[in-house]
């Protein structure tokens, strides 16, 4: 599915959908990056952010995004752990995973974890993210 068709789908999925516009949690301990993803996601999608994957586990639960965006390596906890108690909770079993890693062990590691629905390499393009997002989004829209 292409970007354009990707956000047809959403836009489509919108009007039935409980959001004016689709929502995502970022997970992500680098200030620098999360504020940067934070800036350009916010232009088509409604973003809560946290630091840590306790916090982020906590809003993911209560909230229920649309999408979660989880670095691999976070000070509290390992991402790729947090993907597989997301994966196991009621409330976020379907949420499409989407994970951020800069680390090459990490990312092959990311590669074997059936759980996660992308894996980014950064730094990542925040377009890049963005449209894998939408993707991600529409495809769970269209399951």
């Amino acid at each position: 599915m292409n970007g354009a068709m990707a956000r047809t789908t959403l836009e489509t999925a919108q009007v039935n959908g409980r959001r004016s516009r689709p929502s995502v949690l970022l997970i992500e301990d680098n200030l620098t990056q999360l504020d940067l993803y934070s800036l350009v996601l916010q232009e088509e999608l409604n973003v809560t952010t946290a630091t840590r994957a306790e916090k982020g586990f906590a809003i993911a639960t209560i909230e229920r995004p649309d999408a979660i965006v989880i670095d691999v390596l976070l000070p509290d906890g390992d991402g790729l752990d947090l993907c597989d108690r997301l994966r196991q909770h009621q409330g976020t079993t379907s949420t499409p995973l989407v994970v951020l890693t800069g680390d090459d062990q990490a990312y092959e590691r990311a590669m074997r974890v059936r759980s996660v629905d992308a894996i980014l390499k950064k730094p990542c393009p925040a377009d890049r993210l963005l449209t894998t997002l939408h993707r991600a989004i529409a495809a769970r829209c269209v399951r």
